[in-house]
């Protein structure tokens, strides 16, 4: 047995771990992070690593994962908050929680279940369909563009679980119809990225 043998069995105890650590650093890119106090990517890193996510495939449907994510929000919003006050980070405010953080954790997550091969393929497709879509001015400018009305025009307004929670279930009902998962529709990033292109 050689070192790489051993490098490799090390590697497989840890991969699930590196897959969490990887999907926290890839999906929060510069164009989340810009608004943010140096350090703040650095700090929600480990922060997003340690949501207890191995708890999905257990919960029992969409409200069950609501009362979830609320909890982990808390964490992602107070790390968020303890590096961008309202005085060191005024743009930010009032939605560092239910604008900001949401989105973070809703890209995680979106990461985690959609583009990595950490869950089981049955368990990934069903807890898609709970997944929020991280809501950003791109999707507020769009749902207008749709005739919708989200109720704010940037993502620091969305200073409220109402106004959060309105803007999902908009997307929610319209999927549920369409009888796709509602994070799809942050695909209108890609919509947008490839009109530019």
């Amino acid at each position: 047995m050689s070192a790489l043998d051993d490098e490799y069995r090390r590697i497989a105890a840890a991969h699930r771990a590196a897959t969490r650590h990887f999907t926290a650093r890839s999906c929060i890119p510069p164009s989340v992070t810009r608004v943010f106090s140096k350090g703040t990517k650095d700090a929600l890193l480990p922060v997003l690593a340690r949501i207890p996510v191995d708890e999905l495939p257990g919960l029992d449907g969409e409200a069950a994962f609501r009362t979830w994510f609320e909890r982990q929000l808390e964490v992602v919003a107070s790390a968020i908050l303890r590096l961008n006050p309202p005085d060191i980070r005024p743009g930010i405010h009032p939605g560092y929680k239910w604008g900001h953080a949401t989105k973070v954790l809703a890209l995680y997550l979106r990461d985690l279940v959609l583009y990595s091969r950490y869950f089981a393929d049955t368990d990934a497709e069903r807890i898609a369909f709970w997944l929020y879509c991280p809501v950003d001015s791109i999707v507020m400018k769009r749902l207008r563009e749709l005739g919708e009305r989200p109720g704010v025009y940037q993502i620091s307004g969305i200073d409220s679980p109402a106004r959060f929670w309105h803007v999902q279930d908009t997307l929610g009902a319209a999927a549920a119809r369409a009888g796709v998962p509602r994070v799809w529709f942050d695909d209108n990033w890609g919509d947008r990225e490839r009109d530019a292109g």
